[in-house]
């Protein structure tokens, strides 16, 4: 076989190599499933739900189909909507609709004490700054964190420490030996090459200022619609300590739907428990109700048996 020949071979055979590799790598990206969410299943019971014109009716209860896994209450959202109208589910307090605050989104667990918090970072030549304790954006003479597309970087003021292969529930007291380097991006992320995407780290983050000590854990780096650069993180007060934002009657208010654990662990929301939405001293449904019920765990809706039902037949 001449030269040529063996080149032209050589050449094609390359080709097709950098053509499958490129196929291969495009299907990975665009059949991408998150990690985020949860595989269970919500069964609704209506056997004990009432809507008279008291306000404090019980309206459904609800559990997991079998081979459920233990759901965080801090990740849940939880909201029933009756005639246009959307009342939210938790402990006691929920978000304000949504606030959003500028660049700054904010949302309430069901737990009544953990924010999800999404940053607009999509300018790459400025930074979004960020009031952590009072879950607010601010501007450069008064901030926590400040964030542009991937980079995040700490206030002077601000102490730090990350723990690894830690959750939100695990973090119960403020550890020893914060950081005080703050010159440095916070490296807050891997970069997956394989599919394209940037994966937040498995641990959590503890951030000091002023006396108040906040514990965060990154979720995401896209937003609902799976656009970048819209890091999405929790925050809580570490071992339930003050936490101004849950003061702030702007962005929180207690919730008209209240949740009724089936057992003592307010952590979770267990495999095998039961737990029942109640109206908390506001009448959400009278007489005939058409409900639409919406699940959410670490932002991605859950499955349910059924979202749509009818109360008071």
């Amino acid at each position: 076989m001449s030269l040529r020949r063996i080149a032209a071979v050589t050449l094609t055979i390359t080709l097709a190599l950098v053509i499958v590799t490129a196929v291969v790598w495009t299907y990975l990206i665009a059949t991408y499933e998150s990690e985020l969410g949860t595989s269970n299943v919500i069964q609704i019971d209506l056997s004990e739900s009432s809507s008279n014109s008291d306000t404090d009716n019980r309206l459904v209860e609800l559990e997991f189909e079998s081979g459920a896994e233990d759901l965080s209450w801090s990740s849940l959202e939880i909201s029933l909507e009756v005639s246009g109208e959307s009342y939210g589910c938790s402990f006691g307090s929920q978000s304000v609709s949504e606030v959003e605050s500028g660049k700054i989104e904010v949302k309430l667990g069901a737990d009544g004490k953990t924010f999800t918090t999404e940053v607009d970072a999509t300018n790459s030549e400025s930074f979004t700054y960020m009031d952590l304790g009072q879950q607010v954006e601010t501007n450069s003479s008064s901030y926590w964190m400040k964030f542009s597309s991937t980079d995040i970087y700490l206030e002077d003021d601000v102490s730090w420490k990350y723990i690894a292969d830690a959750s939100l529930s695990d973090v119960d007291k403020i550890p020893e030996n914060l950081s005080n380097d703050t010159d440095d991006r916070l490296e807050w992320y891997e970069y997956d090459l394989s599919v394209h995407r940037v994966n937040p780290n498995d641990g959590v983050y503890i951030f000091s200022k002023d006396n108040l000590t906040l514990k965060v854990k990154f979720l995401s780096y896209y937003n609902s619609d799976d656009e970048s650069r819209y890091p999405t993180f929790q925050v809580a007060a570490v071992n339930n300590s003050f936490f101004p934002a849950l003061a702030n009657t702007d962005l929180v208010v207690p919730s008209p739907c209240m949740i009724i654990p089936g057992d003592t662990d307010n952590e979770y929301w267990n495999s095998n428990e039961t737990v029942f939405l109640t109206e908390n001293g506001v009448n959400i449904c009278e007489g005939i109700c058409a409900i639409t019920l919406y699940v959410g765990y670490e932002t991605v809706v859950v499955d349910l048996e059924s979202e749509k039902f009818e109360i008071g037949q």
